[in-house]
């Protein structure tokens, strides 16, 4: 076996962001910080006396998860490399095309006159992109793929970070005005 570091960086931190969309959405937190009673706990907890800070725990699981990830590609054979690069472009093409599914048919809901309740199931959503993913990974060319190998590095966390703050930017805004008074 060959260990290849040039495929770990790049599967660490893809599976990074996407662990930690996945984490924040499922609240998969490894452990919950309780502030007011100095108080750390193994999994995610309700809060107790004050709000519960499950930061910490997400970033660990995340952590974790990414690792695992690097590593089984570090030990993966040179003959792998196309397949490794199709599961990041369906794994990218995937989490965009969830935001993108999910908010459209949040907008077509709150449009329309009669009662489409299934629009609001995350099943839709992730049927949706699932479909989506799937048919752009089977039809994208593998030489773009790896002519894009090296930058995947970089877009798909910062994709992911656009989508976050995008999603919270009623608490990022508050925040910011805070901090430039």
């Amino acid at each position: 076996m060959i260990m290849n570091l040039d495929r770990a960086f790049p599967v660490f931190s893809v599976a990074f962001a996407a662990l930690y969309l996945l984490a924040t959405y499922f609240n998969l937190a490894l452990v919950t910080y309780h502030p007011a009673l100095k108080e750390l706990q193994f999994l995610a907890q309700p809060p107790k006396a004050g709000p519960a800070m499950y930061w910490y725990g997400w970033i660990m699981t995340t952590t974790i998860g990414a690792f695992a990830a690097g590593a089984v590609a570090t030990f993966m054979p040179d003959r792998w490399d196309r397949w490794v690069q199709r599961a990041i472009t369906f794994a990218f093409v995937y989490a965009v095309l969830y935001v993108i599914v999910h908010y459209v048919a949040l907008f077509i809901y709150d449009q329309a006159t009669v009662e489409l309740e299934f629009l609001k199931h995350p099943a839709t959503s992730a049927t949706g992109a699932l479909v989506a993913a799937i048919i752009a990974s089977i039809f994208f060319p593998i030489r773009w793929t790896q002519r894009v190998w090296s930058g995947w590095t970089g877009v798909i966390p910062l994709s992911v970070m656009l989508v976050f703050v995008f999603l919270l930017r009623g608490w990022f805004m508050p925040s910011v005005g805070i901090l430039l008074r």
